[in-house]
């Protein structure tokens, strides 16, 4: 009986839903030709935007197709970037496939489709298919708005990142031409938004946190630490109070009166504390950043001690500048040594007290037309608070603030056309200008946004390349310039300003909202950079020369390489992330590669020299860099890696050499990231990124590095804690789970071996009433991943 019932009848009784399934099909297959086609029951081919049939008609305009119909190919493929993160990315692709299937997918719904053919008349390329690769209908948000946490990495298939005009990539079984540089590229770099409805927090591209969202397989990692080790679950609220920072009660959020001349005296160090950092400051910071003029500075600095005791003589303005000379050059100094020089005790906490005393006073004072004096101020202030790691995501308005402040002024505007300005306040004028750009590039650079200036909108002369004691206040006639081979006290504003214009135009490419360029032009300013790498002058020292100045040479020269090299990044990283996927990005890849090698050898190089040296490279450059070099290691290991692409793969010992390397610059970091405000929530997610690449590198031994990474966010956690053991600004808590001491190591039933840990003399562990897994997430907890995971990603 059951043999002479039809199979549609068989199918439908235990299955129904196959049916509503296939309606929906023919309903998608129903509407493909245009709307005249359609209505004259003619064959279309569907060609956009207009048909074959209706371009040899005599009326082509009238060829239309209908709103909100959304293409989709009948075998879709997904992209490599998907075929490895399980049944939910893939179905993931094959939404984003149908909802952008191309950078018009962003456009917004009200551009008429007339717009959107004026816009861009190249002819697109058609694949063997035929289908339409457009969004007629309103398009959804360019940037996924599912949060990162519950949709793994997302990409953009390769078909994105090329223009609409361009030739798609290579992919199994197409027969595309492959692509050129000079094909116009139209790419959006990969953002972090966090936050809800109209309370986000945007970073663009440079925030070395984006390039985190590379390593897919970091929070499962980070799981398995967790569940192998339950001792975190003691540590948590230590860990979650180190994270955010020691500083919280006090001294940030303590309250004090607001500043006098006589209380900003009192807060003063001992004379011989002051000399010391004052030699600090000028051979490791005013060598690299033109603030001050040297010799007035000093003179000003014996006048003051002369009339210290008397309030009324002192000029409040040089009582603040001179505090913040000293809190810019704090972390530089030997605690313990300035401990001994000075008279009364200090506190941690001294140099923050003095930012945030100073801070107040400049806000109370309310300027309204800033002379040189006050401009010096703003800078030193920002300065000061990036070396403590305080107000970092502020800084980008500040120094945009303070660009604006600045042309108000008329600095932008070169001052040598205006008679009433001394020759000495147009030389200082032109190095409070160079300056005030140089910290808001490095600033745009560091948050993934546009710089405040371009090189169009000034024509402020360079400062000379001359010592400060050449050129006097009461100077008539500016000096002879010296050659850029002789070093002088401006020879690094001198050298580097020269490359200023293509590093500020980089910047603005590279964090616009879509990069729109030919891969040719990034190439050529690749090639404009390393010409200006090149021509760094080999400045040469003696062994009989001052210490001071050898590191000032040592210094000067590293870091004009460093902040050339950190535009290398920046418009190689997209394209080198991509190269695996398209051989054409290759040459990104290497020099990214090369660039991130040579910050951290020259890193490394320092440190080995002067911890002083070590301290001042140090910058958002170095975590790029680590980060660049782990995600390089990281994807050579993926079975889809070229040997064109992939140098680990074709050198060998490089891997070993640039975990090497890396491991040396995580010791680098450790050292700054004790001295400042918050830190170290980087150093917790840059410990597991490194213990993730060795791992996938050498996965037998995947156990220690594992341990190695619990052994890192403890004993930082410890030794932090332990620096601060008799501060008050402690509270109650104390060093909290660490005042006995101990330190826990991972639970022996995990088959992880047990941490070694250096010269601590550490107890065996005792009860520290452990949780039972599973009903805490102290590793994620304290790790704050909602910063990272609860965020939504748009580009590479």
């Amino acid at each position: 009986m059951t043999e002479n019932v039809p199979p549609t009848a068989s199918i439908g009784a235990p299955d129904p839903e196959p049916q509503p399934e296939q309606r929906v099909r023919k309903r998608r297959r129903r509407t493909v030709a245009c709307t005249q086609c359609r209505s004259r029951k003619l064959r279309c081919d569907r060609e956009y935007p207009t048909c074959g049939r209706c371009q040899k008609s005599k009326t082509p305009i009238k060829c239309t197709y209908e709103d909100g119909f959304l293409w989709q190919q009948p075998n879709t493929v997904v992209t490599p970037a998907f075929s490895e993160l399980g049944p939910t990315a893939i179905a993931q692709a094959s939404h984003l496939a149908r909802a952008h299937p191309t950078p018009d997918s962003a456009i917004s719904s009200s551009l008429t489709r007339s717009q959107l053919t004026s816009s861009d008349t190249r002819p697109v390329q058609e694949k063997r298919d035929r289908f339409l690769e457009t969004v007629l209908g309103a398009p959804k948000a360019a940037v996924n708005q599912e949060p990162y946490v519950n949709t793994e990495v997302l990409q953009r298939p390769k078909q994105a990142f090329l223009s609409h005009g361009a030739a798609p990539p290579h992919h199994h079984g197409d027969e595309d031409s492959p692509t050129s540089p000079s094909q116009q590229l139209d790419i959006s770099p990969r953002i972090m938004m966090r936050g809800k409805e109209t309370k986000t927090r945007y970073n663009g591209s440079g925030i070395f946190a984006n390039l985190i969202a590379h390593f897919p397989d970091i929070k499962s990692f980070a799981e398995e630490i967790r569940v192998a080790s339950p001792q975190l679950s003691a540590l948590r609220p230590d860990l979650a109070r180190v994270k955010r920072g020691l500083w919280k009660r006090k001294p940030l959020n303590a309250p004090f009166p607001d500043p006098t001349t006589a209380s900003l005296i009192q807060m003063l160090p001992s004379r011989r504390v002051v000399d010391e950092l004052v030699v600090l400051y000028l051979t490791y910071i005013e060598a690299t950043h033109r603030v001050l003029h040297v010799p007035s500075f000093l003179k000003d600095l014996d006048e003051f001690w002369a009339q210290s005791d008397n309030p009324d003589f002192v000029s409040p303005h040089f009582v603040v500048q001179l505090l913040l000379v000293l809190a810019c050059a704090w972390n530089l100094a030997d605690y313990e040594t300035l401990q001994i020089k000075n008279e009364a005790s200090l506190a941690c906490y001294t140099a923050i007290e003095w930012v945030l005393h100073t801070e107040r006073w400049i806000e109370k004072t309310h300027v309204k037309r800033p002379d040189i004096v006050a401009f010096r101020l703003y800078i030193l202030l920002i300065i000061a608070q990036n070396a403590h790691g305080m107000k970092r995501s502020q800084a980008w308005l500040d120094t945009g603030t303070l660009i604006k402040q600045a042309m108000l002024a008329g600095y932008h505007r070169d001052p040598s056309r205006y008679t009433k300005i001394s020759t000495f306040n147009k030389e200082m004028r032109r190095r409070i200008w160079t300056t005030i750009i140089e910290l808001n590039l490095e600033v745009s650079l560091e948050r993934g946004m546009p710089p405040a200036v371009q090189y169009t909108d000034y024509d402020s002369a360079p400062a000379l390349n001359i010592n400060d004691n050449e050129l006097q206040e009461t100077s008539e006639e500016l000096p002879a310039e010296r050659p850029l081979d002789e070093m002088t006290d401006s020879s690094f504003q001198s050298v580097l300003i020269q490359s200023l214009p293509l590093r500020l135009k980089a910047c603005k490419l590279m964090h616009s909202p879509r990069i729109s360029c030919r891969y040719e032009e990034i190439l050529h300013m690749d090639w404009e950079l390393n010409k200006y790498l090149s021509k760094i002058p080999s400045w040469s020292t003696s062994d009989g020369e001052e210490l001071q100045t050898q590191h000032k040479v040592n210094l000067v020269r590293s870091l004009l390489q460093t902040k050339i090299g950190h535009s290398l990044l920046s418009i190689h990283t997209p394209f080198a992330i991509e190269a695996q996927k398209e051989t054409l990005f290759a040459p990104s890849a290497r020099t990214r590669l090369e660039v991130a090698t040579m910050i951290l050898s020259t890193q490394r190089r320092l440190h080995e020299t002067s911890r002083q040296l070590s301290l001042s490279i140090l910058g958002d450059w170095t975590f790029q860099a680590y980060i660049s070099v782990c995600q390089l290691l990281h994807a050579g290991t993926s079975s889809q890696a070229s040997p064109q692409t992939s140098l680990t793969q074709t050198l060998p010992g490089l891997p070993e050499s640039l975990i090497t390397l890396v491991e040396m610059t995580l010791t680098c970091l450790e050292t700054q990231l004790l001295l400042v405000v918050k830190g170290a929530k980087e150093y917790f997610f840059m410990s597991t990124i490194l213990a993730l690449v060795k791992a996938r590198l050498w996965p037998g031994q995947a156990s220690i590095y594992k341990q190695e990474v619990v052994n890192r966010v403890i004993l930082f956690a410890q030794t932090l804690c332990s620096r601060h053991a008799n501060c008050d600004h402690l509270g109650d808590l104390g060093m909290g789970g660490f005042k006995i001491n101990q330190v826990p190591v991972l639970n022996p039933s995990s088959g992880m071996e047990q941490p070694f840990v250096p010269d601590m003399n550490m107890l065996q562990p005792t009860n520290f009433g452990i949780t039972p897994a599973g009903e805490l997430d102290p590793f994620l907890d304290a790790f704050d991943w909602g910063d990272l995971t609860g965020i939504t990603f748009e580009g590479y």
